[in-house]
């Protein structure tokens, strides 16, 4: 019998005492139905959890991180997602060995950065360049979503200007290489907002959405959320946990509550959470049978510590676990 929502919380996180071991979590996850959610504007169908490549390449060899892809696909996850850069391409690579033979399964995204990097030039034949690299690590021939890496600044004018980002977008699109265009940032809603209102039709965003405030979600979900929605675009929500899963953040929330408020929002298509164990795939996936909240639930369960906290600094940017990506932090981490 399958786990339904109605249920869900007698065998998940709401009483955890009865899920105090990997058995418990992984007989949980076992039963649910992985609910699902429609890609923006678009036909395509994701998991509303999805994982990525930062925290898998973590799991430390390419043989957990083999068992971990596997077990997430098993239970109905499709979404993966990772970086040009993570790990020196290294994460690419994992995730690509990962999903050798079930790449099918798997709706597939990754980000570029060279507008942000050093070694490439910033250009479209730099961003075509990143693209290539990131194909031949994934094992693959195409990316369901490309998306410019971690957005601040002056990116709105990179994305739009001659020989900018929009034009690879445009390139790799003709070409076949990709499906569809994307952007991600967790700084700063007003260049989300230039790049919306720019006038290119973007099909997704990554942006924070948490429970716990994390990197200007508060933000992002009252200025950057209306714009997705008026302009049908798909948001991917991060920074859950505010940060890493290794963060104490832990104690005050939980992967339900991370999707229950992430996806409260319908715009919200998927939420990624980092993941480096195996037991937390299973945590993970039976947090997606609880019912998301209603909106006006959100602020009874949202976490909004002050400056003064000792706790601001850890929810606003993962307890200080962060190195750099292109210039700037990196973003998948739950």
């Amino acid at each position: 019998m399958s786990l339904t929502r109605r249920n869900f919380l007698k065998f998940t996180v709401g009483s955890a005492a009865a899920l105090n071991s990997t058995t418990a979590w992984a007989n949980a996850a076992n039963k649910v139905v992985m609910p699902k959610r429609k890609f923006g504007r678009h036909a395509d169908m994701l998991s509303v959890v999805g994982f990525g490549g930062h925290t898998l390449y973590m799991a430390g060899s390419q043989k957990e991180a083999n068992a971990i892809a596997h077990r997430a696909l098993d239970l109905g996850v499709n979404f993966f997602e990772n970086s040009w850069d993570y790990h020196g391409g290294k994460a690419e690579e994992y995730m690509g060995e990962a999903l050798k033979g079930r790449r099918e399964e798997v709706f597939l995204m990754t980000k570029f950065c060279n507008y942000h990097s050093n070694s490439y030039t910033p250009d479209v034949a730099g961003a075509m360049r990143m693209l290539e690299d990131s194909l031949r690590r994934l094992k693959t021939d195409h990316l369901d979503l490309w998306m410019l890496h971690n957005v601040s600044k002056d990116d709105a004018h990179d994305a739009y200007r001659s020989e900018g980002a929009i034009e690879a977008l445009e390139l790799a699109k003709q070409q076949g290489k990709i499906r569809y265009t994307g952007f991600t940032g967790h700084t700063d809603p007003k260049v989300h907002q230039d790049l919306i209102e720019g006038g290119y039709s973007w099909d997704a965003t990554l942006m924070p959405v948490s429970v716990v405030g994390a990197l200007k979600s508060r933000a992002f979900e009252k200025e950057t959320m209306p714009l997705c929605e008026q302009h049908d675009i798909a948001v991917l929500g991060m920074k859950g946990f505010g940060g890493s899963r290794r963060t104490h953040l832990h104690e005050k929330t939980n992967a339900q509550e991370v999707l229950q408020y992430s996806l409260s929002y319908p715009q919200v298509c998927c939420h990624v959470v980092g993941v480096d164990k195996m037991e937390y795939v299973d945590q993970a996936v039976a947090g997606c049978a609880a019912d998301p909240f209603e909106a006006k639930e959100r602020a009874r369960f949202a976490v909004n510590e002050g400056p003064d906290s000792p706790d601001y600094i850890a929810m606003q940017h993962g307890a200080g676990h962060y190195e750099a990506c292109c210039g700037g932090h990196h973003e998948e981490q739950a």
